[in-house]
């Protein structure tokens, strides 16, 4: 089944931010990665407002909109309450870019919630006493039927201000007439889906997404004349997004000392006073006005870059300044002329909180799993978004997380492994570090591949016509230098594509048995007599090598490893010297080798340490080189099962480790 809200999956990263803020709990982790159950989700959007990666979207309605607007058909546009915070421009000039988006209509849903108001006080006449809870928060009536369906009979059968004025839209303008609703929730968005409705309400857009359509279309709604709503006008219902505004609009009760009536928002607290609520309370009256949001300007649709205050600010002076209008005269008043027939609407059941509960022996071994084998162990930090253990174990149970979400567990286990391998705590983040590397240099790899086989047959063609032309122009002495020219330069376009090849590691390696110690001894041999860096300067190699060593590799690849690492080296001591250290050795206990290139430079910059692998970085002057070697290394070290990294020493300088499997005694098998 297909939700409301998506995953993008490449942006999760198991922060569970999403798991902890869902109030109906339906994130399920698999494999790390974060995804919405559709059946258990109540479309509150909440999730797409907290995940700071942008991991969790809503489903767009921008383009069917556009479709419609397209079609020739009138399009309404029916407001949200909320419209003031739509936009920082004024609300006047919200109206007139919508204009120029191009909606035939413009009309206020608080319109319809002065209906659903008037509903509410017919309702409240024929009912009188017992529990109610209103029902224009469509994220709340959805986890009702889902999660607290002992309490849908006490839902108060209305429909939302938003069906209530697309009703009178079509009674006023036409049946023809086409709504769309706009506001800052997404919960809307399922709720024109449900058949009990019947289509009544086209599409739903967000805030935000109007503001795609304002950058779409090139309107600046600070730039738009003003513009006013269209009839039926709307009343005292402009407060509703306003947590009371509600009860306040409608005139119910006696005001915040009436017992009778609860007023909440936020997820938080909402779920606690929902849950909290009698099935009976006997021949007294309680009635609950409950909002998802805090605040229907908070609604997970609009990004407005003001505080919550200052929003509800925002609404409150629109709604001050219509009702001051409407008693002087230049703003028509709200008359219930065009009235629907019937607002009335079921809501059922659907429950989710089914399936078989564990049993107090299963939660306790699925908490001894992560070392929580007595009361006392259970931390109850929330780190894994659910707010005890025993929850998390439960969610575990039913197969909607992971035993790995335990922060503590898993640092717990990481301080073991540390312990045991003797690595400093510290260096995790170097480890951290070297992943996020890894990632990156995978996809960098691909990338280069598809680039240099894209490149080479067209850049052979052209190196092949220019030998044609060369031959061919022999004589046109006023030529052969530009055709010269065209030559050398695709050469040397064509032996960056061979790098890019190398760093991708598109050839095969040619494994043999080499002898670890003749591999750095050819490698080192000769190098510093031959290079212009250590002219003039005392630069001396020292080797340290464990005798025996072979490992199965490409001799020619390694060597290029090699020659690649020590020249660095040799390069980053050129200003003063130095000693340049090779050591390689057996890893205790792994069956790898360690080969350790280090010199006595001045270290490598701080701003450089996450890009040495990348290609065409360099920190070298122009010509000396293409930020092409490492890269290559990485790729031909990985080619080999292997890992290549660097530290810094703390007297100074660099160490880069290159460590590769070791060939193992005939008869005994191999690491996968």
């Amino acid at each position: 089944m297909e939700g409301i809200i998506t995953t993008i999956k490449q942006n999760c990263r198991r922060c569970y931010t999403c798991v902890r803020d869902c109030p109906a709990k339906a994130i399920r982790i698999e494999e790390g990665q974060a995804s919405v159950v559709a059946e258990r989700c109540i479309a509150c959007g909440n999730c797409t407002k907290v995940c700071s990666q942008g991991a969790k979207s809503y489903k767009s309605s921008i383009d069917e909109v556009l479709s419609l607007l397209k079609s020739g058909k009138e399009v309404a546009a029916l407001i949200a309450p909320s419209f003031p915070v739509a936009s920082m421009a004024p609300a006047a000039n919200i109206l007139g870019a919508l204009r120029e988006v191009g909606f035939k209509y413009v009309v206020e849903v608080a319109y319809g919630a002065d209906l659903v108001n008037q509903a509410y006080h017919d309702f409240l006449r024929e009912n009188p006493t017992g529990v109610h809870i209103a029902s224009s928060c469509p994220a709340v009536t959805e986890y009702i039927c889902k999660y607290l369906p002992e309490h849908v009979l006490h839902l108060i059968p209305i429909v939302s201000p938003m069906v209530a004025t697309a009703m009178a839209v079509k009674q006023r303008y036409g049946e023809e007439v086409v709504c769309v609703f706009i506001g800052p929730c997404v919960a809307k968005k399922a709720e024109i889906q449900e058949p009990q409705l019947n289509g009544v309400v086209d599409e739903a857009l967000t805030f935000n997404e109007l503001a795609a359509i304002f950058n779409a279309r090139d309107i600046d709604p600070f730039k738009t004349p003003a513009g006013e709503v269209d009839p039926p006008y709307a009343g005292m219902a402009r407060i509703y997004p306003i947590p009371g505004g509600m009860l306040e609009s409608a005139g119910i009760g006696d005001g915040v000392l009436d017992p009778r009536l609860i007023v909440t928002s936020g997820h938080e607290h909402t779920l606690e006073a929902l849950e909290g609520v009698p099935a009976n309370d006997g021949d007294s009256t309680l009635l609950i006005e409950a909002l998802m949001c805090r605040g229907c300007f908070n609604g997970p649709g609009t990004s407005s870059p003001e505080p919550g205050v200052l929003r509800r600010r925002r609404v409150a002076e629109f709604a001050s300044d219509s009702l001051y209008r409407q008693l002087d005269g230049s703003l028509s008043p709200f008359v219930d002329n065009v009235q629907p027939v019937d607002l009335s609407r079921t809501f059922t059941s659907h429950e989710q909180r089914g399936g078989q509960e564990p049993t107090d022996d299963e939660i306790r071994e699925i908490l001894g799993r992560t070392n929580k084998f007595f009361p006392e162990d259970e931390l109850n930090c929330g780190a894994c978004g659910y707010r005890t253990c025993r929850e998390k174990a439960r969610a575990v149970y039913v197969g909607m997380a992971e035993e790995a979400m335990c922060l503590p567990f898993i640092l717990e286990q990481a301080e073991r492994v540390c312990h045991e391998l003797n690595v400093p705590w510290s260096d995790l983040r170097d480890v951290h570090r070297h992943l996020i590397n890894s990632e990156k240099l995978a996809s960098m790899g691909q990338m280069a591949a598809g680039v240099a086989h894209e490149l080479n047959n067209p850049l052979s063609t052209i190196l092949l016509y220019s030998h044609i032309l060369q031959r061919k122009l022999k004589d046109r002495e006023d030529l052969n230098h530009d055709l010269q020219l065209m030559a050398s330069e695709s050469t040397r376009c064509k032996k960056i594509i061979e790098n890019l090849l190398d760093f991708a590691r598109q050839n095969r390696v040619k494994a043999e048995k080499v002898s670890i110690e003749k591999l750095i001894k050819q490698a080192t041999e000769g190098i510093l007599s031959n290079s212009p860096a250590s002219s003039g300067r005392d630069i001396r190699i020292v080797t340290d090598i464990a005798p025996g060593l072979e490992a199965e590799l490409d001799h020619d690849q390694m060597i290029q490893v090699l020659v690649n690492l020590i020249k660095n080296g040799e390069e980053a001591m050129e200003d003063k010297g130095g000693t340049l250290r090779v050591t390689a050795y057996e890893v205790p206990d792994t069956h790898r080798i360690r080969i350790s290139v280090t010199d006595e430079g001045s270290g490598i910059a701080a701003a450089a340490k996450d890009k040495i692998f990348q290609p065409f970085f360099t920190t070298k002057s122009i010509g000396k080189g293409t930020g092409l070697g490492l890269p290559i290394s990485y790729g031909i070290v990985k080619m080999h099962n292997g890992n290549i990294w660097f530290e810094e020493e703390p007297e100074g300088g660099t160490t880069f480790h290159v460590e590769i499997p070791m060939t193992r005694p005939s008869g005994e098998r191999s690491s996968p």
